[in-house]
């Protein structure tokens, strides 16, 4: 019975195939309510000028920013996305390096489609190959597919397969090397569900953080000391004001910082490579 997708992998832990019950690795995205009690606890979120409250919708927009930021900066996906790319179709790589294709977003969750299609109609386009997607081999992590043999199928079999029909046998024996945008990908790239991990979570957290009291800090900090004078009599009261600031958004920028380069680490986004 043919399947509508490859198998799915998991993207942490890395071809993990069971856990511990509870592990822990991973954490839902933080909220309004979460910053309050971890990255902004003790801070007063209110206006020193008007007296006014920051709203929860506030903290809300700086979190959907830290992850729009992360995504644009690692293009790693918080929730699953589908794509759908075309490639340059190439004789040899698809003949003798097992139709060896790296696409343009990772960790790789699952193919839906690999097709041939030699025309430029994109998806409505007439499709003279549609490989079996038994037949495609994931490497998740470097964002990299494949084309393998299913079990009980030789390597000559899996040619027959997917490099049959009228149509591609005419393409082939045209003796024509290479086409522009022939191959046609369909996949799933990002986290899965309720399973972003913790050091992610705790990243989109603190950049939300970074960016609010960079934003808003001196609204909230405005002075180091108030005095008050009353016929010659006069009171005065020091605060770190400004100085706790700058302290705090240092503190999180060095967690931002480490942070990041893990994540680039784990998920092979420090380095661009390519199939050459």
């Amino acid at each position: 019975m043919p399947i509508n997708q490859t198998p799915g992998s998991t993207v942490f832990p890395y071809r993990a195939t069971s856990q511990e019950l509870d592990p822990n690795r991973y954490m839902s995205l933080p909220t309004p309510t979460d910053m309050k009690r971890r990255s902004l606890f003790g801070i007063p979120l209110k206006s020193f000028l008007t007296g006014d409250t920051i709203q929860d919708e506030t903290l809300q927009n700086y979190i959907d920013m830290a992850i729009s930021e992360l995504e644009h900066t690692l293009d790693l996906y918080i929730t699953p996305v589908e794509f759908v790319e075309r490639h340059d179709y190439n004789r040899e790589l698809q003949m003798w390096s097992f139709g060896y294709i790296k696409v343009d977003h990772s960790p790789i969750q699952t193919v839906k489609r690999f097709a041939l299609t030699f025309n430029n109609g994109a998806q409505n386009g007439q499709v003279l190959v549609n490989v079996p997607l038994e037949f495609i081999h994931i490497q998740p992590q470097e964002g990299t597919i494949q084309l393998v043999p299913a079990q009980g199928v030789t390597v000559s079999g899996l040619i027959a397969s997917v490099y049959s029909g009228v149509g591609f046998h005419a393409f082939n024996t045209g003796a024509i090397q290479n086409w522009p945008g022939a191959m046609e990908i369909t996949y799933v790239a990002g986290f899965e569900k309720d399973k972003v991990p913790a050091l992610i979570a705790g990243l989109v957290e603190n950049m939300a953080a970074a960016r609010f009291l960079s934003s808003l800090g001196p609204v909230l900090f405005p002075h180091n000391s108030v005095s008050i004078s009353i016929d010659g009599t006069s009171q005065s009261t020091g605060t770190l004001g400004p100085g706790f600031l700058q302290n705090r958004l240092g503190d999180l920028e060095k967690q931002i910082t480490a942070q990041m380069e893990a994540a680039k680490g784990y998920y092979q986004k420090r380095f661009l490579t390519e199939f050459l």
